[in-house]
């Protein structure tokens, strides 16, 4: 019983990861941050978060790639107010971050 309650709890995780997965997808953001624990700093502003192949977040601003992300190493979430996302989880190249991209007011999508 108790393994059946855990498998369950695991598969609506997944399901939510995949719903917010496609909530983010080609969402364009006010500004990206990096929270640790002296606070935020902005990464960038006015960026778009791409899902490429199903398999990498990628953060783009002005034309350049501001952050990459394996979705299998991420953890998503949202804000209470749905104003934005949260990632947690690891860059390709293994640091740990702990970002909040804010979205922009002009595209509200629908809960």
């Amino acid at each position: 019983m108790l393994f059946s309650k855990k498998k369950k709890e695991e598969q609506r995780e997944l399901e939510e990861q995949k719903r917010l997965l496609e909530r983010i997808r080609d969402r364009k953001v006010l500004y990206v941050a990096n929270r640790d624990e002296h606070g935020e700093t902005i990464l960038c502003r006015e960026a778009v978060l791409n899902i490429v192949d199903e398999k990498e977040i990628i953060i783009h601003s002005e034309n350049r790639e501001v952050m990459r992300m394996n979705i299998a190493d991420v953890k998503l979430g949202e804000l209470m107010s749905l104003g934005g996302a949260t990632i947690y989880g690891r860059d390709v190249n293994g640091a740990a971050v702990s970002l909040v991209a804010y979205y922009t007011s002009d595209i509200q999508r629908e809960i």
